[in-house]
């Protein structure tokens, strides 16, 4: 009789289906009998149902729950037969481990409201947390580990920046040729029960409907997918999501785009076969978008390097930013605020992080600016807004990053005999309250400091850059 038991230990995890068919063509017997057999295994042997299509199983040996070579397993046994999950799954991957929470369904092929026959992308979540799939991060969610070891924060980071700038791109594009209206685009929203990227009525005659003599809008609805090597894995989430919608006879009209950068040429084909209009950047927004994005990317990822050791392409980076955006940049020039202040703090320090994870006593907190100076180390907090900081927002900041942070540093021997300056720097400036706040606060074993856009124009001459100076006074100071 065919060992099961020794061939799962041995050979590692298997479907249902896979041992079924070794067991009929080993021992001769119905696959009615062989899922007997299956259903009969005990302990070492564990299973996980329910993520797989047609009922099956998956069974592994109990010591490797958890390990590499488990998880190595349930993700090729996922893109096998479970594909709504390892569309979740590779999503995160994409974006090199990590995605805003807000943004993940979008990449995914499942509902984010009950629709028969689908399961709610909420349920798959807590079922991939559960198994230490994904791990919830506060405002993000991580792949473990063990399935992306080369979690890269800022490159994550990078994309979510420009996804957001190529879509308000896109907005501005499609309302100036009126094929949406003005102030009607919701980003990462939900039309058809599913999230998009990017969803917009369209009152344009071939799209409309007309029921009971009222008019039914069509809908413009956009995923974007940059910055990363694609294959036909990559967009089945999108895919998927329009053959679901086409096939319901009450669902409005809709022109579905794909934002990108780059597709190989089968890509590209099986995309204008399913009637899918293709935005690549290029083509859509002018000449040199898809190097701006591209120097985007590397300039996020790469900041405290880049500012560090070649500051002038920074400079050089808003100019192109000038040159080709259309529409209007302020998110975009929010986003990029820490780059400025590294740019300040890399004319002056010896080192340079941006968009540091530390990780201490079980938390985790972002440092938007690390800058180590002779005698001294600066971490700055950089808001590039313009609403003001509120005192509870000050009060936060003290308590839960400075607090972490401080005991971070005093544990690293590198930075344990300097300094410490905790900097917080916001273009919007700070409520009354919150200047009274942090006035009255008087820490002994750390410096603060609080940084409007007045005392960012008099750091700014602390440095030898006009082309730096004039940045701050166009985009973070305009009321100067």
């Amino acid at each position: 009789m065919y060992d099961l038991k020794k061939i799962i230990e041995i050979e590692g995890p298997k479907l249902s289906s896979e041992l079924i068919a070794l067991i009929v063509e080993n021992d001769k017997v119905s696959e009615e009998t062989a899922r007997k057999r299956l259903s009969r295994l005990k302990d070492p042997i564990n299973r996980i149902k329910g993520l797989f299509s047609d009922n099956q199983t998956f069974f592994y040996h109990k010591k490797i729950y958890k390990k590499p070579e488990f998880y190595d397993a349930l993700i090729e046994s996922l893109e096998l037969s479970g594909k709504k999950y390892y569309a979740i799954i590779n999503s995160i991957q994409y974006h090199y481990g990590s995605i805003n929470k807000d943004r993940l369904p979008a990449f995914s092929f499942s509902p984010t409201k009950n629709l028969k026959g689908h399961k709610r992308i909420d349920t798959m979540i807590r079922e991939l947390i559960d198994l230490e799939i994904i791990y919830d991060n506060g405002n993000n969610y991580e792949l473990n580990s063990k399935i992306c070891p080369k979690e890269n924060h800022q490159h994550s980071k990078s994309l979510e920046i420009v996804e957001n700038f190529l879509l308000n791109q896109l907005n501005d594009w499609a309302r100036g040729i009126g094929l949406t209206s003005y102030n009607t685009a919701t980003y990462y929203s939900e039309f058809g029960k599913f999230s998009w990227a990017y969803v917009s009525p369209s009152y344009v005659s071939t799209l409309v409907k007309y029921n009971k003599g009222n008019i039914v809008p069509g809908f413009v609805v956009a995923d974007v997918l940059i910055g990363n090597t694609k294959n036909e894995v990559d967009i089945d989430f999108f895919l998927k999501k329009i053959e679901v919608l086409r096939s319901i006879t009450t669902m409005p009209t809709f022109l579905p785009f794909l934002v990108t950068d780059y597709l190989n040429e089968n890509i590209f084909r099986k995309l204008k076969a399913k009637g899918i209009i293709i935005a690549l950047v290029d083509k859509m927004f002018g000449h040199g978008y898809k190097e701006l994005i591209e120097a985007l990317i590397n300039s996020i990822t790469n900041a405290g390097a880049i500012l560090k050791n070649n500051p002038q392409s920074y400079l050089n980076l808003i100019d192109s930013i000038n040159s080709l955006a259309i529409g209007k940049t302020n998110n975009l020039r929010g986003d990029l605020f820490e780059m400025a202040v590294g740019y300040y703090h890399g004319q002056k320090c010896k080192s340079l992080n941006i968009g540091k994870i530390i990780n201490f006593q079980g938390k985790q907190r972002e440092i938007d600016v690390l800058a180590v100076y002779e005698n001294k180390v600066v971490i700055a907090e950089c808001k590039g807004y313009k609403s003001k900081i509120s005192k509870d927002e000050m009060e936060q900041w003290v308590s839960e990053k400075i607090y972490l942070i401080r005991y971070w540093l005093n544990a690293n021997e590198a930075y344990a005999q300097k300094e410490f300056v905790f900097e917080h720097w916001s273009t919007g400036g700070y409520t009354d309250e919150a200047v009274e706040y942090l006035r009255k606060l008087h820490p002994k074993k750390y410096k603060l400091e609080f940084i409007d856009s007045k005392k960012m124009l008099d750091k700014s001459k602390e440095i030898e850059s006009k082309k730096f100076k004039q940045i701050l006074k166009d985009y973070y100071m305009i009321e100067l």
